[in-house]
C-alpha cells in the first residue's frame, strides 16, 4: 500500500523551461487528531499507519504534534511511544472524544482530566513539560458560560489549547479512499491523492488570506489532520508539495508563540471553525473593549 502513495516522477519541473513553483516563506506545524489512530482500524493497521506517518515526518524533518483519545489507547501504547521517540509532541483530547456541544460542561471537564491522566505518565517520562489539549470537533462551547468554565479549568490546570488555523476535511477523502481500497486501478489512487492535496492547498490559501485580513501579515499556521489511512498513504506527497511552496515545518510550541493565538475570540457557532475563523466571526458584543 505504501507504494501507491508515492509521487510519480514524470520529470516535471526538470526541463530548462519548466515553471518553478511559487515560493513562499510561511511556517507551518503539522498536527494529528485521534491518536494512536482512528478507532475503526485493527491493531496491525494502526501500526502501519503510525509507521507511515512517522517515516514521512522524519524524511521531511517535520516536528509534529499528535493528540491522543484516551479511550482508544488500549493496545496502542507502543504507538504513542513511537511518536515520542520520534521527537514529536504528544497532546491529548478529552478521554472519550465527545463533542462539548453534546455534553454538560462539568462532564466534559471531567473527561478532559481523564484524557490528560491517560497519557500523563508517558509524557512525564519523556520530560515533555507542556500539556497540550485539542477540543474534539474544534467545538469550544456553544455558550459563553460553558466556554468560560472549560477555559478556566484548562488555565488552572496549566493546559494549553492547541488551536488550528487550517482545518481540513481529510475524513471525507479518507471515506473516498476506503471505497477504492480493493481496486487495482492505480490511477484512482493518484487522482484521489491529487484532489486531496489540492484541497489542503485551497484551505491553506484561504487561511493565508484570512491571516492577512486579521493580522496584516502571514502567521505561523497549525494544520489539523487525522491519524488515518489517507494521511498514512499521502503525507509524504503532501509535505513535499508544502516544501515546494516554500513552507518550513515548525513545532507546536513555536507555532503557538504567534500572537494571533493570544487574541480574544467570541465565536459560538456550530461549525468546527479554525482559530482564524473564530476571530473573524466573533460576536463583537462579547469581546473585550481593548480587542
Amino acid at each position: 500500500m505504501a507504494v501507491i502513495g508515492q509521487t510519480e516522477d514524470k520529470g516535471e519541473g526538470k526541463s530548462k523551461g519548466a515553471k518553478k513553483p511559487e515560493i513562499r516563506t510561511g511556517k507551518i506545524c503539522i498536527t494529528f487528531d485521534n491518536l494512536p489512530a482512528e478507532r475503526s482500524y485493527e491493531k496491525l493497521e494502526r501500526l502501519w499507519i503510525t509507521d507511515q506517518l512517522l517515516d514521512a515526518l522524519k524524511k521531511h524533518e517535520a516536528p509534529a504534534a499528535g493528540f491522543a483519545v484516551g479511550e482508544n489507547i488500549e493496545g496502542g501504547w507502543e504507538l504513542l511511544v513511537k511518536w515520542l521517540e520520534g521527537g514529536h509532541t504528544l497532546g491529548f483530547m478529552n478521554f472519550t472524544g465527545q463533542d462539548l456541544n453534546n455534553v454538560p460542561a462539568d462532564i466534559f471537564i471531567e473527561d478532559i482530566g481523564k484524557g490528560k491522566e491517560a497519557i500523563e505518565d508517558l509524557v512525564w517520562s519523556y520530560k515533555q513539560k507542556e500539556r497540550y489539549f485539542r477540543f474534539a470537533f474544534l467545538h469550544y462551547g456553544s455558550r459563553p458560560e460553558i466556554k468560560r468554565a472549560v477555559q478556566d479549568y484548562l488555565d488552572e490546570s496549566l493546559i494549553t489549547v492547541a488551536h488550528a488555523s487550517v482545518v481540513t476535511e481529510d475524513f471525507v477523502y479518507n471515506l473516498s479512499l476506503e471505497k477504492i481500497m480493493g481496486s487495482r486501478d492505480s490511477l484512482k489512487f493518484v487522482a484521489l491523492r491529487d484532489e486531496y492535496i489540492d484541497h489542503i492547498l485551497e484551505r491553506l490559501g484561504s487561511a493565508e488570506t484570512l491571516a492577512k485580513e486579521i493580522m496584516g501579515r502571514p502567521i505561523r499556521h497549525i494544520l489539523q489532520l487525522r491519524a488515518n489511512r489517507l494521511n498514512a498513504m499521502f503525507l509524504d506527497d503532501l509535505l513535499t508539495v508544502l516544501e515546494e511552496k516554500g513552507y518550513q515545518f515548525i513545532s507546536l510550541k513555536e507555532a503557538l508563540k504567534d500572537k494571533v493565538y493570544r487574541k480574544e475570540e467570541a465565536y459560538f457557532g456550530n461549525k468546527g471553525a479554525s482559530y482564524l475563523e473564530r476571530l473573524k466571526y466573533s460576536n463583537p458584543d462579547l469581546l473585550p473593549a481593548s480587542d
